[in-house]
């Protein structure tokens, strides 16, 4: 017999997931592999070729489930029939083999006797579950169908990079849970001995707990390949549609990225060439300014330099004809400061001295000295100097 002995903690499992009202004492509880990390089998042919579930699925498919979003318990995946009981817990747990499986724990209600009867008798004994994965993405290269896929691709099972499922060993990998929908009881399971276990089996039971963590497994951080089962018919239709739905989408962002691309190189483009105009206009200005201190600069230079040349040429020359006059060297402000300064003295002395040389250089009798004519003087000690 493989219905699970309702105890305290189990009753409180199902109440604590369906509701404290129900009554447990004539539910008939089992547990049952219900999926592993194996290739899926029996499904060539199809998109679902070999393909696997991810650990993380696993993982938020049990989280799923002890979070109360208990699934129902229904056969042969006929959803529009009265559920058979309800899967209310599950766990993760490492097979002998060294799979990752997820069990659970599900109850039928009374009015299902000939269903426990042959659970009980292992005539009926395994499962399969339905549920969408968040993205179906190719081994090859990670493509996701979901998101990139249209309905040639999905028909076709070749993704956008020309990978091909059931070639060279390229399947599909079934990351994350989008939607856990049933568990069924059918005659062969969607996994890898799905079975039915019987209390000698049991792992999930409160009284048989097996922690994952124990054995030193993180579901998050296991990349061991998911389950593998035959194949159940599916209606592609909806999948289709919603793929078609986020194939549109999808272009039509890409084409307003496109669009906001373009708008914004060439708004950087715009850009740097204003930048550039910009630097060269600050260029030239600067030449310029530099081109205008030197012309600035440059007259007063050259001005200075000559007034300095020839102010420090005049100051020689009326040096020396005030020694050549017999005076004594002028300084300080007596001695002139300016050109027209220097140059009416120079004139100056210059007439005086020209009035005491005689015609021809002859020097006069003494006595025309005493006549009041004064006799030539002999200047030629006194020669300017050049």
């Amino acid at each position: 017999m493989k219905q699970l002995p309702m105890t305290p903690k189990l009753s409180a499992l199902i109440k604590g997931a369906v509701g404290e009202d129900v009554d447990t004492t004539s539910l008939a509880v089992f547990e049952t592999v219900a999926l592993n990390t194996l290739p899926l089998p029996g499904k060539d042919g199809t998109i679902f070729e070999r393909a696997v579930s991810m650990p993380v699925t696993l993982a938020q498919m049990v989280q799923s489930i002890n979070d109360g979003n208990h699934i129902p318990l229904i056969a042969d995946h006929e959803m529009w029939g009265a559920p058979k009981g309800r899967a209310f817990h599950a766990g993760l747990n490492v097979a002998d083999s060294g799979e990752l499986e997820m069990r659970m724990l599900f109850y039928l209600d009374p009015s299902e006797g000939p269903l426990i009867q042959k659970l009980n008798a292992g005539s009926l004994d395994e499962v399969s579950v339905a549920f969408l994965s968040k993205t179906f993405n190719c081994s090859e290269c990670g493509w996701d169908y979901f998101q990139f896929g249209s309905g040639e691709n999905i028909y076709e099972r070749t993704c956008g990079n020309g990978h091909t499922i059931g070639q060279n060993g390229v399947h599909a990998e079934m990351t994350g849970l989008g939607q856990f929908i049933e568990l069924s009881l059918v005659a062969r399971g969607a996994a890898d001995k799905p079975k039915i276990v019987g209390k000698s089996e049991a792992k999930l039971a409160p009284e048989h707990a097996l922690s994952l963590a124990a054995k030193g497994f993180e579901p998050n951080a296991l990349v061991v390949q998911a389950s593998r089962g035959k194949e159940q018919p599916m209606d592609l239709t909806a999948l289709t549609a919603q793929l078609t739905q986020t194939s549109v989408k999808n272009g039509e962002l890409t084409a307003h990225l496109a669009t906001v691309t373009g708008e914004r190189d060439t708004a950087r483009t715009a850009l740097t060439a204003a930048e550039a105009a910009r630097d060269t206009a600050v260029a030239e200005v600067a030449t310029l300014k530099a081109e205008k201190i030197e012309l600035e600069k440059r007259p007063e230079a050259t001005v200075k330099t000559d007034l300095d040349a020839a102010l420090a040429y005049l100051a020689a020359q009326y040096d020396h004809l005030t020694v050549a006059s017999g005076k004594t060297k002028v300084e300080g402000d007596a001695r002139p400061k300016t050109v027209a300064a220097f140059t009416a003295a120079i004139d100056e002395m210059t007439g005086k001295l020209t009035s005491i040389i005689p015609v021809g250089g002859v020097s006069k009798p003494a006595g025309d000295i005493d006549k009041g004519v004064k006799a030539a003087a002999n200047l030629s000690a006194f020669a300017l100097r050049k």
